[in-house]
């Protein structure tokens, strides 16, 4: 059992993985193709380790009769695998022609399913009478049609990793943040497959045709089996849980913004979105709130003052901070000024200085979370002072 639990623990995390998905995918009712193939390459990836394990090659025989039978279910799970891996990266990438994404993937899906019946019917034609529990591939490597299974079964593998292995490094180089972790984390993982699990198992069987005994390249191959299944998921968890704990983050950062706008007259005020809690409901929150300040913001342009935030720039400078965060500073000051002012003036045209000459959704909707932390610099804090002052005296 010791040698079967690094190939259990591996399965059950990316089944338990799986099972936390699934309620998303029946809500869906397979119109999410990237999350059907999310789930997908995590059902068969725990399926192909569970199978794998030692223990579990003498239950199927026990079970149903049949020597060997491991052997051609895992094969067809790794077939399977590989198959997920390119319509996951297909659909996570995505592109302007979704139809041609969707035509690319069925060709994938179609192309691989033969290939797994084809394994089928190779395995069931060839004779296989004694249990080989880790060395199948080169014990059995000269044996009529399980010869040509074997070679099916691993130039499709290694054909697929090599392909979804360039297609997520090509892509890392376009994004950042998590996701770009989270496909080079997938790009080791296809790596070890067509870079050290297939050669090691071609190199076995093409030694085993010549007549020599290479069974420690099979011992290598399947020490990488529970490893790159392992980064497999993490190379597909890490974007998920990456851009909610972002969202998240940012979310709580834009409230000090939030507070600071609130005030603003003539805005809509949307009521908090009534969303279940197994909802995405915090990608909704947080382009609610990026709203609910923009809004804002756009009501009280008016009243920028461009002497509010030239002077809060150079105050800025005079500390000796970078010319962008001068500007995020000065930004935050001339906001917090016109919100003051526009609370006096009830949307007069300010009184001193000119209208900011640039677009309010253009200038500020980016940088909403770094105005947002400005607010805390002293300059900010004494512009909103001297604003309200003006304000009283008026």
């Amino acid at each position: 059992m010791n040698g079967d639990f690094i190939f259990y623990l591996s399965g059950g995390l990316l089944l338990l993985a799986c099972l936390l998905k699934l309620p998303a995918l029946l809500r869906a009712r397979g119109r999410d193709w990237l999350l059907s193939s999310i789930c997908a390459l995590l059902l068969v990836g725990g399926g192909v380790l569970i199978t794998a394990a030692p223990s579990s090659v003498v239950f199927l025989r026990r079970v149903t009769g049949v020597t060997n039978l491991a052997a051609p279910v895992v094969y067809i799970l790794l077939t399977a695998f590989s198959a997920a891996s390119i319509v996951l990266v297909l659909h996570w990438r995505g592109g302007p022609d979704v139809a041609h994404t969707r035509r690319l993937s069925r060709i994938t899906i179609v192309t691989y399913g033969i290939i797994c019946a084809l394994i089928a019917v190779l395995f069931a034609l060839g004779d296989t009478p004694v249990e080989r529990v880790t060395d199948f591939d080169t014990y059995y490597a000269t044996t009529p049609y399980i010869r040509e299974m074997i070679v099916l079964y691993v130039t499709a593998h290694a054909v697929a990793s090599l392909t979804a292995g360039r297609l997520c490094w090509r892509w890392s180089h376009d994004v950042d943040g998590m996701l770009r972790v989270g496909l080079r984390v997938l790009a080791v993982c296809y790596l070890m497959h067509y870079g050290v699990y297939d050669p090691a198992v071609a190199g076995a069987v093409v030694a085993r045709w010549a007549g020599y005994d290479w069974n420690f390249l099979i011992d290598v191959a399947r020490a990488m089996t529970a490893p790159s299944a392992a980064l497999g998921a993490i190379g597909v968890i890490l974007p998920l849980l990456g851009r909610r704990s972002e969202d998240a983050i940012r979310y709580w950062q834009l409230a000090p913004l939030a507070r600071a706008v609130r005030p603003v007259q003539g805005a809509p005020h949307p009521a908090p979105l009534p969303l279940p809690r197994w909802k995405p409901a915090l990608r909704l929150r947080l382009t609610q709130r990026q709203t609910y300040i923009a809004d804002r913001i756009v009501t009280c342009r008016c009243h920028f003052d461009a002497h509010v935030q030239d002077q809060a720039r150079s105050a800025a400078l005079a500390h000796r901070v970078t010319e962008g965060e001068a500007t995020v500073i000065a930004d935050a000051a001339m906001i917090v000024a016109a919100v003051e002012r526009h609370l006096q003036a009830n949307s007069q045209a300010p009184r001193d200085g000119s209208p900011f000459g640039v677009d309010g959704h253009a200038a500020y909707t980016s940088d909403l979370t770094q105005i947002s932390r400005a607010l805390r610099s002293r300059i900010v804090k004494d512009a909103r002072r001297r604003a309200r002052l003006e304000s009283a005296r008026a």
